[in-house]
Parts: structure tokens; C-alpha cells; sequence
């Protein structure tokens, strides 16, 4: 159980850095939707970690989806993140 929690909380803090990397991109190119559309997605991946409620994963990944889907292409895939087989082990 520690193990799968430790394992959850690097990948969200990998997926929050590449939303920080993309919301600085996005800034250089004046994409101010994109980034509220991005800040919506990522700002509850704290509570949502800290919260740890079984639905947790469900509402993250609800989140990503919808940003993913809107900007197919135009976008980071965070979703790959959270359900790759092997845990970030760099930022």
C-alpha cells in the first residue's frame, strides 16, 4: 500500500511538473485559454493526493481527459503518465 501511494504521488508530481513546462510554453505563445484550461485540470491534483478518498484517481483522471480531449495535439499527453507501467524516476 505505501509502495503504490509513493508510486502515485511521483507520477503526480512528474505530471505537475510537465504542467508547469507547458504553461510557461504556452505563456511564450500568448495561449491564455489553454493555460486556464490547464491550471483547471492540474489544481486539484494536491487535495485530490492528499484527500486520498478511492475516487481520487477517478476525479484526476476525469480532469486530464477533458484537457486532453479539448487540445488533442496541442497538448502534453499527462494521461501516459499516470498509467505507464514504470513510476517517473526523473524530472
Amino acid at each position: 500500500m505505501i509502495q503504490a501511494r509513493q508510486d502515485l504521488e511521483s507520477r503526480l508530481l512528474y505530471i505537475l511538473h510537465w504542467g508547469f513546462v507547458e504553461a510557461r510554453n504556452l505563456a511564450l505563445g500568448g495561449r491564455n485559454e489553454q493555460i486556464h484550461d490547464l491550471a483547471d485540470a492540474l489544481e486539484t491534483l494536491p487535495g485530490e493526493l492528499q484527500n486520498g478518498k478511492e475516487d481520487s484517481l477517478e476525479a484526476i483522471r476525469f480532469n486530464l481527459q477533458t484537457y486532453e480531449d479539448k487540445y488533442r495535439g496541442q497538448s502534453f499527453e499527462y494521461l501516459k503518465y499516470l498509467d505507464e507501467k514504470d513510476s517517473p524516476i526523473s524530472f
